[in-house]
Formats: C-alpha cells, structure tokens, sequence
C-alpha cells in the first residue's frame, strides 16, 4: 500500500566505534567508584513533575538520582543530558542501572548516547537510577512524571544511539557486529529502500538504515507479516494510521520479528520501543526526528528493486546504484 522518521585511559573520542564504547564502559566500571547523586524526592499525585539536575562525570565516574512513590503507579522518566543536534557528534554517553525498575535497563542493553526515556510501572518505595558515565562531562535534567490515569498504554522506552558508523558496504554483507539489538544507525548497504511504502515482508536492515542515515523514518512491528495475527494486524494499522498522519513521503511500514517489542519507530541513531502503542508519544517522536539524518535525500532508489530480498540491480556499487547500465 502506498503512503500520503572516568578516567584518561577510558575516555571516549568522537572517532571511536560502538565497539570502543562497550570497551570503556567494562573498563570505567571495574576501575571507577566515586558517585555522586541526587537527594531523595517524592513524586506526588497525579499530574504532580519532579525535575532534578545530575551531573554526569567524566568517564567512569558515577551519579544517581532517587525518588520515591507512596503508592505503585506508572511514570514516565526521562533523562536528558543535552546531546548534540549534529547526527555526527557523539556528545556524552552512559550506561543505565536501575535494579527496582524491572524493565528499565540491564546489562545487555547499549549505552545512551545522552538522552533516555522510559515509562513503566514502579511499586512504592524508593527508587535509584545509577548513570555511569562513559564520556564527556554534562549536566543533565532528569524528569519524573505520573503516567495519566486515563492513559491506555503505560509503558515505552526512547533513546540516542551513540553508534555513528555510516559506512556503505555492499549489499549483503554482513554489517550487523556493528549493530545494536535494535539498530537506527550504523554500518550499512549502498542501496535504501523506496519511500512511502507498506512493506509485507521485512526490510532488510542493511537497506531500511541507509533510509534512516537519509532523514526518513521507519516504522515496524514485531511479526513476519502483518497477517501472521490478529494482534499483527492490529499492531501494522495503527503504525500505517501514525504514519499516515505526519503526511511525510520519507516513511517505511515494515514488519521487523526480530525486534524487542511489539512497536517500533526509528530515526537515524534514534529509537523507540513500546509493547503497546502510545499514539501521542509516539507521534512526538516520529515528529522530532524527521529529517535529522546524516543527509537529506527525498529521492527514490534510481533503479527499483524489493528490499525485503537480497536481489539488487548492480550489487555491489558504495552509493546510490544510479551508474548501472
């Protein structure tokens, strides 16, 4: 169907890959302890914000932030360290714990390239969220909100990659070492996909990041199709509706079974995941990260090809395949 986005020997430097950036992160954890933190803060009834500023170290060092909740509720936090607007900068990076939040973070999530937003249940009691720093020195606002009681999805996560790989490989080779679980930016293929398309089977990553890496949004839900169920279904028409909404030509609609939720929306070095769909979030996102790639191409693949297949008119060219004969 077709459419009407700690320490000197740890610190990281723009030029290092996603690699270099788990490396730090092992090394400033088991080398650095001083922490920092905030006090203690009571988040209110509902519609009451708590905002608190950190300060994130240099690399390795650590800070906290704690508040506290007299009933189990649903909130959103959200953690902003200011980063770059320039897709190529890689500003401060950190990596999340958060024991008492099941969901929030774990050891195998990436780090946070300045910026994290997670939403979700959180029983009463107090609750600390430890920041390592794997990086620059920043300030940081972190805000805690109620999650509005008439709500009908509670739970969604949001953040900026630090990986800002972009090289073109040639088609099907295999760039997903340099991928994150759940990539929005990295390593990719010379070709991207045609814009304003409903796809019925998976875009293939090496192609969906290189729409992505030109300012486009992707849009995708965790199934091989859309009629694989009911819920699939459900799932691909409310993304098409969100899509459809922004009245943007640079959207895909792909199904995508490998990814961690249900929903999907990416922009370059971009994500956001939720199990069920929030339509106001997820629009704001969508809507904020249009066309803020690395390069701001409108145009169309000059040779059609499936990008759901590994078929693709003169293969192996770096660029856009618009040499071939």
């Amino acid at each position: 169907m077709h459419l009407h986005q700690c320490y000197a020997s740890c610190m990281l430097t723009r030029s290092l890959p996603i690699a270099a950036v788990a490396c730090a992160l092992s090394l400033a954890t088991a080398a650095c302890t001083a922490e920092t933190g905030s006090g203690e803060e009571e988040l209110g009834s509902d519609g009451a914000e708590l905002t608190s500023t950190v300060q994130l170290g240099s690399a390795g060092r650590k800070t906290s932030y704690t508040f506290r909740t007299t009933t189990t509720r649903d909130v959103v936090l959200a953690i902003d360290c200011r980063p770059p607007g320039n897709p190529d900068a890689l500003g401060p990076v950190f990596s999340l714990s958060a024991p008492t939040l099941p969901g929030m973070a774990s050891a195998s999530d990436p780090p946070r390239a300045g910026a994290f937003t997670w939403a979700g249940r959180v029983a009463a009691g107090s609750h600390s969220i430890t920041l390592t720093s794997l990086g620059e020195v920043a300030t940081c606002t972190v805000r805690t909100t109620n999650v509005p009681a008439s709500a009908t999805c509670r739970s969604r996560k949001a953040w900026r990659s630090p990986n800002m790989n972009h090289t073109h490989l040639a088609v099907g080779a295999d760039a997903s070492p340099d991928w994150e679980a759940f990539p929005a930016s990295g390593n990719h293929w010379g070709a991207w996909a045609m814009w304003g398309q409903d796809y019925a089977k998976p875009v293939k990553k090496g192609f969906l990041l290189h729409n992505l890496e030109h300012g486009g949004l992707v849009f995708s839900y965790k199934c091989a199709s859309a009629t694989e169920s009911a819920a699939c279904r459900d799932a691909h028409d409310k993304l098409l509706a969100l899509a459809e909404s922004l009245g943007e030509r640079r959207v895909l609609i792909t199904p995508d079974p490998t990814q961690p939720e249900m929903f999907g929306v990416r922009g370059w070095r971009w994500a956001y995941t939720s199990a069920c769909l929030d339509p106001a979030s997820a629009r704001s996102f969508a809507a904020t990260r249009f066309n803020r790639g690395r390069e701001d191409i409108d145009a169309d693949p000059p040779i059609p090809y499936d990008p759901t297949t590994l078929t693709v008119p003169c293969r192996n060219l770096m660029a856009a395949p618009d040499s071939c004969n």
